[in-house]
């Protein structure tokens, strides 16, 4: 089992450049530098307008600091912290956080093969199958993954096969197969 230490991550542009991301996990090494899914951690600074993404389903989960105020096609959302949202990289979003240095994770997938979805837990064991890709991110400092201690934001790919204890407060990332 790997460790994603995210303060070793460095910051990405978004599609638009209006704000800055960092990559935990993507398949875009496997696929010749195109993802058909990714999982990252995004920063808000004011209001800003979303990347479109034509073609990719988004689960978000506000992490805070503070709720998200999103406008999603025209429709107003409060998303507090731990809220999760799933909407089409089509759809046009804009959000303003209510506090400085918010963040949001994001699982993005291509949705003709994939269905991306994000799901807050507590300590738990997880008996990750093949089918199935699973990712822990931790939501406090001092979590750990099978003994291993991480940090906030800090994140791991579990092995299918492998059962994982998790002792913590995490979001589960999966990524299930499109049948």
């Amino acid at each position: 089992m790997s460790i994603v230490r995210y303060a070793d991550l460095s910051p990405q542009l978004w599609k638009n450049g209006k704000g800055v991301t960092r990559t935990l996990f993507s398949d875009d090494l496997a696929t010749g530098g195109d993802w058909t899914w990714k999982i990252s951690i995004a920063e808000i600074t004011g209001t800003q307008p979303y990347s479109r993404y034509p073609g990719i389903r988004r689960s978000q989960v506000a992490l805070g600091p503070g709720a998200v105020d999103l406008v999603v096609n025209n429709r107003q959302i409060d998303l507090p912290v731990e809220g999760i949202i799933v909407f089409e990289g089509e759809d046009e979003v804009e959000a303003t956080p209510r506090s400085e240095g918010f963040l949001d994770l994001n699982v993005m997938a291509l949705r003709e093969n994939w269905d991306p979805q994000a799901l807050i837990l507590d300590s738990a064991v997880i008996e990750p199958s093949a089918e199935v890709l699973q990712m822990l991110i931790a939501l406090h400092d001092h979590c750990t993954v099978n003994g291993e201690q991480l940090a906030y934001l800090d994140a791991v790919k579990l092995v299918p096969g492998s059962p994982a204890t998790a002792t913590g407060k995490f979001v589960l990332a999966s990524l299930a197969p499109q049948s």
